[in-house]
């Protein structure tokens, strides 16, 4: 083996655990940071979809599902692909 080379030996040992939280990462401010992201989804892209966006995956994916196949029951037509933005 090549002197210097040695290292790449221990590139997949086991790494230290996770740092700590800082002090000041209280359950308040948490609590505080949790109310200010939903407050910016709510903003954003209003009161049900901030609820939608804060469900756990399996239950977002469902109520999308509902969403669309409702939308489906009422005639709209998906032939065009959604592109984000409204002309």
């Amino acid at each position: 083996m090549v002197a210097g080379r040695a290292g790449m030996l221990y590139r997949f040992v086991r790494m230290n655990t996770a740092k700590p939280r800082p002090a000041w990462l209280t359950p308040a401010v948490l609590r505080h940071l949790k109310r200010l992201e939903y407050d910016f989804h709510v903003r954003a892209f209003g009161e049900e979809m901030a609820r939608v966006n804060f469900l756990p995956l399996a239950e977002r994916r469902r109520y999308v599902g509902e969403m669309v196949d409702h939308a489906v029951r009422k005639g709209v037509k998906f032939d065009k692909p959604a592109l984000g933005v409204t002309p």
